[in-house]
């Protein structure tokens, strides 16, 4: 049993992420058996706070930008002493929310940079006072774009590693973990791992073999209801395979997706030889020239033989406007494959993308979880799915960090 150290959960912004804050305790609660041992503080905004109230110890947390879009973190000394003090503080902010506005009046949208100055803002207001640990909870981790900077330093073109500058700046403000969903790639762990911080991302795309409910404590008659929260992707699949149990095939679009399509396929398939699982994969090569030029084709090696009765599944872990899949997609419907459907973790679609994105000429349905709050207008399928991975995250690391004490 987990000892009642306390897990303080701060929603760094309001909107989808105080739901998403609120969603993370209750799941933390009530699957989990934390009751009593999380709380909640929520960031106020400016015009909710007294004007009367002086800017001193009785000052409520603020979490706001001025009109400019400069951000604002204040705290009183009573709360951080009382709410803070002694406590595993964890952060939990969106660091992309696509049509958030500095303030409803504003066209200003909140940007990616402003999200990530304000967890800054919440890890310096907080080194005020002695805590447990200090861990950011992102649904979607920004800046993994630039995983390649190595790679292309050797033909000669440098790129901003904004990833590590992102990384090094929270460690040297006193962030001590990290949580997120499925990473654009590995290099968010090597770079947390040598700045000395622990670092947990879950797999949507994990099978029930992957996950350990003894980990999690999990036991009894809940144990099925919450391993099945914590697959969304192999539960949809699942049910297309008693719709479809012979026609069901998964599209690996690019040498980044390899890997993932073909754990997801031998999960899906464990009865399967080897040599049948990978006969129900499709593998596409894409190359990146230049900013405008990409070529995608059918690898020389694939061993599928196109099916005009099967669905075909794409699976990735970002979206924008889906111009991979679609390629992929395209190939295929013009072999005569009747469905192509993308599953990805994260739609990172911005409103200028939203054109592209809802072209589904090619792509019959695009799915993705709800890591980023997105403007109904996009045509995406949401699985609600971010809180209920996040919180077994959390729930591991924070029965680590206590039992280390």
């Amino acid at each position: 049993m987990v000892s009642q150290t306390k897990l303080l959960l701060i929603a760094c912004s309001g909107e989808e992420t105080t739901k998403l804050t609120q969603d993370i305790s209750t799941t933390l609660r009530e699957d989990y058996g934390l009751e009593g041992q999380v709380e909640v503080l929520l960031a106020q905004r400016r015009v909710e706070v007294d004007k009367d109230i002086q800017k001193a110890h009785r000052h409520p947390l603020v979490g706001d930008y001025f009109p400019d879009a400069e951000v604002q973190v204040d705290i009183g000394a009573n709360e951080l002493k009382d709410t803070l003090r002694g406590k595993h503080v964890v952060l939990v902010e969106h660091l992309l929310t696509p049509c958030r506005k500095i303030t409803p009046e504003d066209p200003q949208c909140v940007s990616v940079n402003d999200h990530v100055m304000t967890v800054r803002g919440f890890l310096d207001v907080i080194s005020n006072v002695e805590t447990l640990q200090r861990t950011l909870v992102a649904p979607y981790l920004a800046y993994v774009r630039s995983h390649s900077v190595e790679k292309y330093r050797k033909k000669g073109f440098f790129q901003f590693d904004s990833l590590r500058k992102m990384l090094v700046d929270f460690q040297r403000d006193g962030l001590n973990a990290i949580l997120t969903i499925d990473p654009h790639s590995e290099k968010a762990a090597q770079l947390a791992e040598e700045l000395g911080m622990d670092y947990h991302a879950s797999n949507p795309f994990q099978s029930a073999r992957a996950i350990n409910p003894y980990k999690l404590r999990l036991s009894g008659g809940n144990a099925g209801k919450v391993l099945s929260r914590l697959r969304p992707f192999h539960e949809r699949f699942a049910h297309l395979k008693e719709q479809n149990p012979n026609h069901l095939y998964v599209v690996s679009v690019d040498d980044g997706t390899e890997h993932r399509t073909e754990n997801f396929v031998e999960r899906a398939f464990p009865r399967l030889s080897a040599e049948d699982v990978y006969r129900l994969i499709v593998y596409f090569g894409k190359d990146r020239f230049s900013y405008g030029n990409t070529a995608t084709d059918i690898k020389p090696f694939n061993q599928h033989t196109i099916d005009l009765e099967g669905i075909y599944i794409t699976t990735d872990d970002m979206v924008a406007s889906a111009a991979t899949a679609k390629k992929a997609a395209k190939t295929l419907k013009e072999q005569g494959v009747k469905r192509v459907e993308g599953w990805m973790s994260h739609a990172v679609t911005m409103p200028t993308q939203h054109a592209a994105a809802n072209d589904h000429q090619y792509l019959d349905a695009v799915v993705c979880l709800d890591t980023v709050p997105q403007h109904p207008n996009l045509k995406v399928e949401f699985i609600a799915a971010s809180a209920h991975l996040l919180a077994a995250e959390l729930y591991k690391a924070h029965h680590r960090l206590v039992a280390s004490r």
